[in-house]
């Protein structure tokens, strides 16, 4: 099964290491694949790694997936064990991938996936703010692409670039990446913005790709990470609790599983294909 998913979104502040991590721990709740998940943090300021593993101070971890991808240690090696209650582990980040970012190398994360893959249920890489390096290696081994962006009619416009990149690693370096759609964030439950926002987004990748769902705005979300929880674990009757919850459960898994069943039909078909040539 494809189970490797990209958080991406190049502008900052779109709730994206929030998503990724929520739905880790989401999918180790409410998934039946299975219950371990891993986190690979390929964002040098690293807020997924801290949030995680409980290091608030900042402090940069011993092993990291820099070191990873320098081939300094293996990636099994890398892996760290978190904090949260659910089955998730951790490769963590270091300010150190900058140094990566300046290079022209997209395909080494892929590698590194490829090691892992077996071992987990599901693979979540969240990425810079960026459409550089480190993002497009994310993309490059993931098969497929979500993107959290806030509910705010400035943030449409420039996913048009997100999008553009996602195709062009489609063409150039794999194949079977897909997006799995657009989530929208940090709704402000006052306001009315909503229906303009889904009309441009759909506008820009289609109807079909933008979840039903909306996260709203919700002080539990804030606090959870600070107290080195899931959304869930830390209050699961709140507000931002039941909307990734019903997301995960109602959109998220159901997308996938028509997307893993097209896929499966899609390589099917080219075999035969390409046994009738031969």
């Amino acid at each position: 099964m494809s189970n490797i998913i990209a958080v991406v979104n190049h502008k900052g502040g779109t709730g994206k290491t929030t998503t990724a991590i929520n739905l880790a721990a989401g999918l180790t709740r409410y998934s039946d694949v299975t219950s371990s998940c891993l986190v690979i943090d390929m964002d040098p300021h690293g807020s997924a790694t801290s949030t995680l593993l409980g290091k608030l101070d900042g402090e940069p971890p011993a092993r990291s997936i820099f070191d990873v991808l320098r081939r300094a240690i293996t990636p099994q090696d890398g892996v760290a064990s978190t904090i949260y209650d659910e089955n998730i582990d951790i490769l963590p980040a270091n300010p150190s991938l900058e140094s990566m970012a300046k290079t022209q190398i997209n395909d080494r994360l892929s590698k590194v996936v490829g090691s892992l893959a077996t071992s987990y249920g599901w693979i979540i890489i969240d990425t810079p703010p960026n459409l550089g390096v480190l993002t497009q290696n994310a993309l490059v081994a993931a098969d497929y692409a979500l993107i959290p962006t806030q509910c705010s009619g400035l943030a449409v416009p420039t996913l048009r670039q997100m999008k553009e990149l996602i195709e062009k690693i489609q063409e150039r370096q794999n194949v079977w990446l897909r997006l799995l759609g657009v989530l929208i964030t940090q709704k402000d439950g006052r306001t009315p913005l909503q229906k303009p926002v889904r009309r441009e987004l759909g506008q820009v990748f289609g109807a079909a790709d933008v979840f039903k769902t909306i996260i709203t705005n919700n002080i539990k979300i804030e606090e959870a990470p600070a107290n080195s929880q899931s959304i869930y674990a830390y209050d699961s009757g709140c507000l931002g609790a039941s909307l990734y919850r019903d997301w995960i459960k109602k959109e998220f898994l159901k997308k996938h599983q028509k997307l893993e069943k097209k896929k499966v039909e899609t390589k099917e078909a080219a075999e035969l294909a390409k046994e009738k040539e031969g």
